[in-house]
């Protein structure tokens, strides 16, 4: 039964023969374990605590036994633990009161079986085994008692938040507790194809021949990582029912061998979106390599790389691919599956679309992470509840901390500068090449595209070499001319291209794109091959100085030549690489970030039509342009914006100024033609026909919604990073004709989140009045609510609004001061009460800051993280009494009010009931207008 002797065809029938446990003994097994559990609700139910339910766990429980010896874990649930720390504090005492019975279960446990009770060394738990009459079966038992945090859950439910954040303030070990988690275990196995637990079984058979010839066995990892690694595995690189069995174990095998760069785990049943369980989270992924995280229990670090010996599996792994079992029919190496971009059999390292084979600049501490994106053959993406960083990949952007983009982009998306020397030798040879040898006068040239922009990222680098032709002098009938300069130039290069650089040669695949000839340069020291493509132009914009702006008779005579749009593009190369390249540093940074982010959703949506990666650059500056400015920002704020943006591409408007203008009356007509399309509107800032924004983005606006409530996005504290400001349009570049629009896509506030907030400001404001001051003379004379929200001019977004509360203590405008901080406690201590015992569809979170005059809490949506209102609550002195509606105050009140106040203004909150209902009485559009002069304002202050 020798794994390594195996042929590939032949491992199916060794599982079904050798591996899968005897049916009669699972059957008998599972008898025996059930008689168990009836005498313990039994005699539980005569004396002591009752047992709630029990669980099976364990590789039998999760139906990943091996034949001749597996293990089980009989959980069982009493209702004397009331808690964790009960748990701990008196399991002992339970298991002590439960030996009596086990022992006298032991002498008929079944037809078949028979029970060796060992001497019990673990605490905590009671073992025995299993064995067959035959000897030849036998299975390790842990009886272990259990609190019973999950309750009832129903079938693919995820626990409350709850659940994990009192485990974590429990002050357990990790694991300590994992056995209260074992049917969410049990589930996340059992759920997985039948397949799929041959795999595992087959890496535990290969696991189990390891351990028989290691001396120091008990220090391999435990096999329940092995089972872990083995989903993982082929979640990422598979996700077929069916598969070879002989791939699948190749590929766990080569996931063992790069042990240090192993960092897995699930969100099925926890996730980073609370604050405690997201801060544990990110400890937890920051221990040594490798970590894989139990799906059901947060603590419980399966792969412990600090504790296990990991380097023994992997010595083994990576002398065992030559044996039959890793050999196919044909003779050649079986495969890892693509999915993992494991070194295939025959290549000495991870392949790299960069540096290929080169032990170049990545130093020793980042090797890890010398890494590209998945990539995937027609398959699905993995589910968002996988949440893994995979060895041989890009490390995931999900997985990177704030803190360390960085770092991140430093170490992986910034190309070598080895490599930018390369192409640039590279790129200068052709060019050479070309001013030297063609036919055609060349009158100058300019690099474009990613690499001339300088926003090439490592391993997807394209370059454009627009060349002015002074044979061509115009817009129209360039077609039939450049046809025969493309053909001249591609001879000139084929025939003359002598290796200016070693090393390097020049290759060209067959021709998709009319008007350009595409070329590869092609090394050993590139890695992947770089598209360079050649465009001849019109030299329309002519030598301009820096910072000089076209003429606009040159966007004339393009809008007069009838061409399709961005037809002529190559014609402006210049002004679009100026208008990037001018940017701040950082600024490109937050491009490459935003890039690889486009990159891993497409390699993982191959054939998608997203739209080109162009438009993120261009989106991204605009950004940074409306929300921040700075050449010293945060990477995750500026990503989080950028992300947002794109979740909101169907308003998207995005256009610039710089180069073309509306003074000439062709090209304002014609910018709003572009500006009444269909959204998204991207314009390109050199050529204002060419909408970048042209492609699917609903792929990318799923795909950022899924980043959302990632590690990239939580701050420290475990709360969401707070993207910028940026609205996808802007004030001043909208018609006049659309401003309704413009106000009902980005100023008015959701509707839902308005009907939750308003529910939830009712609650609270009958809450304060029938609680506050209950045992006090003092009486809540009556709760109103002002502000923008009660007033019904809310901007969208983050809002404010006032709680006034009238007390009967207050008898005088001047009194209000007296007692203030004794009635903002009492109102404080009854708001935290509504906290406690109110169900509320938003967040509630009160400010932790007392303050003595005023009381303030927000509001925020649970699916909007944008949307927010703040709350300030306001004792007052109800000088106005019981108001008709319509009626006018008496002149007395005003005439108090005159000679109370010192400061403008100060009672204000006194009259909040008039000031509310002086702006809800106008019509609806008139508060729309309200809502547009606020955003201007807010645009102006920011501005300031």
């Amino acid at each position: 039964m020798d794994l390594y002797r195996t042929a590939a065809l032949a491992l199916d029938a060794l599982v079904a023969r050798d591996l899968q446990p005897q049916p009669e003994f699972v059957g008998a097994a599972r008898r025996a374990l059930g008689t168990l559990d009836a005498a313990l609700r039994e005699r539980r139910g005569r004396q002591g605590p009752k047992v709630l339910k029990t669980a099976r766990g364990g590789s039998f429980g999760r139906g990943t036994a091996l034949r001749d010896g597996c293990d089980s874990e009989s959980v069982v649930f009493l209702d004397c633990f009331e808690s964790f720390q009960d748990l701990r504090a008196r399991r002992v005492a339970v298991l002590e009161d439960t030996r009596p019975l086990l022992e006298a279960w032991q002498q008929d446990p079944g037809p078949g079986l028979s029970v060796q009770l060992p001497a019990q060394c673990s605490p905590g738990v009671l073992q025995f085994r299993l064995v067959s009459e035959d000897l030849e079966n036998w299975m390790d038992v842990t009886l272990v008692p259990a609190f019973d945090v999950l309750g009832q859950l129903n079938s693919g439910a995820k626990p409350k938040p709850q659940v994990y954040r009192t485990l974590l303030s429990s002050g357990c070990q990790g694991g300590e507790h994992a056995a209260c988690f074992a049917e969410l275990r049990r589930s996340f196995v059992n759920t997985r194809p039948a397949k799929l637990k041959s795999l595992i079984l087959l890496v535990k058979h290969w696991y189990r021949q390891v351990s028989s010839q290691e001396a120091g066995r008990s220090a391999l990892p435990p096999v329940y990582a092995l089972e872990l690694l083995t989903i993982f595995a082929w979640e990422q690189g598979c996700r077929n029912p069916n598969f070879s069995l002989a791939q699948g174990l190749r590929t766990v095998l080569g996931l063992i061998e790069q042990y240090q760069q192993l960092c897995v785990f699930w969100t099925d049943n926890y996730s980073l979106e609370d604050p405690v369980i997201g801060k544990s989270l990110r400890q937890q992924l920051e221990r040594p390599r490798p970590v894989i995280l139990d799906p059901a229990d947060p603590t419980w670090d399966v792969g412990s790389g600090a504790a296990w010996r990991w380097d023994v599996l992997a010595r083994e792994a990576a002398s065992c691919y030559d044996n039959p079992c890793f050999t196919q029919a044909t003779g050649d190496p079986v495969q890892p599956w693509d999915g993992l971009d494991l070194p295939h059999a025959g290549s000495a390292a991870v392949s790299h679309p960069n540096h290929g084979d080169l032990p170049q600049e990545i130093p020793e501490h980042s090797r890890r992470h010398n890494t590209k994106p998945p990539r995937a053959k027609n398959k699905q993406p993995p589910p968002a509840s996988a949440s893994p960083w995979v060895p041989g990949t890009a490390p995931d952007l999900s997985r990177v901390s704030p803190k360390e983009l960085d770092r991140f982009i430093q170490d992986h998306l910034k190309p070598s500068r080895e490599f930018q020397e390369q192409v640039k030798r590279g790129v200068d040879g052709i060019l050479s090449c070309l001013r030297e040898r063609c036919t055609h006068k060349v009158s100058r040239i300019c690099k474009g595209g990613s690499f001339g922009r300088g926003t090439d990222l490592r391993g997807d680098c394209d370059a454009e070499l627009v060349i002015f032709f002074n044979d061509l002098t115009g817009f129209r009938g360039q077609g039939p001319r450049c046809v025969e300069i493309l053909d001249d130039m591609r001879a000139q290069l084929k025939s003359q291209w002598q290796d200016p650089v070693p090393g390097l040669s020049l290759k060209f695949p067959e021709q998709k794109v009319p008007g350009a000839l595409r070329c590869q340069l092609v090394s050993a020291a590139l890695g992947s091959p770089v598209d360079v493509s050649l465009l001849p132009t019109y030299d329309a914009v002519g030598q301009l100085t820096s910072g000089a702006k076209p003429k606009p008779q040159v966007y004339l005579a393009l809008l007069s030549s009838g061409c399709q749009g961005g037809e002529h593009a190559a014609c402006f190369a210049e002004l679009r690489r100026s208008f990037v390249n001018t940017r701040p540093a950082k600024l490109k940074s937050l491009i490459l970030l935003v890039k690889h982010w486009y990159r891993q959703v497409a390699v993982q949506n191959t054939g998608a039509s997203l739209p080109p990666a162009y438009a993120l650059e261009l989106l991204t500056i605009f950004a940074w342009e409306q929300g921040c400015g700075k050449d010293s920002f945060s990477m995750a704020q500026g990503l989080r914006t950028v992300l947002g943006l794109v979740q909101q591409h169907g308003q998207l408007c995005v256009y610039w100024t710089l180069n073309y203008g509306i003074e000439e009356p062709a090209l304002r007509m014609h910018l709003l033609d572009q500006l009444r399309k269909t959204r998204p509107l991207v314009l390109d800032p050199a050529d204002p026909t060419w909408n970048v924004g042209q492609g699917s983005w609903q792929l990318l606006a799923r795909e950022a919604t899924a980043l959302e409530k990632q590690i990239c996005h939580m701050s420290g504290a475990g709360t969401a990073v707070e993207p910028w400001d940026v609205m996808p349009a802007l004030l001043h570049q909208t018609p006049a004709r659309d401003l309704d629009r413009f106000i009902s896509d980005f100023l008015q506030p959701n509707r839902q989140f308005l009907a939750q907030v308003n529910k939830a400001v009712d609650t609270i404001c009958s809450f304060l009045r029938e609680n506050c001051f209950r045992d006090s003379p003092i009486r809540v004379l009556k709760v109103v609510k002002g502000g923008s929200s009660a007033k019904g001019t809310a901007l969208r977004g983050r809002s404010d609004a006032d709680i006034v509360v009238f007390l009967s203590c207050f008898r005088h405008f001047t009194e209000q001061g007296i007692k203030r901080a004794e009635v903002i406690s009492e109102i404080r201590t009854q708001l935290e009460a509504c906290q406690r015992k109110q169900q509320f569809e938003v967040k509630f979170e009160i400010c932790k800051w007392d303050n003595p005059r005023v009381l303030s809490f927000t509001l925020t949506s649970h699916t909007l993280l944008d949307q927010s209102v703040d709350f300030d609550v306001l004792p007052a002195f109800d000088a106005l009494g019981h108001l008709v509606s319509g009626s006018r105050p008496e002149s007395r009140i005003y005439a108090d009010l005159i000679r109370s106040y010192s400061v403008p203004g100060e009672f204000s909150t006194c009259f909040t009931e008039l000031q509310r209902d002086f702006i809800v009485s106008r019509p609806t559009k008139l508060k729309s207008l309200i809502r547009l002069v606020k955003h201007w304002y807010q645009e102006v202050q920011a501005a300031m």
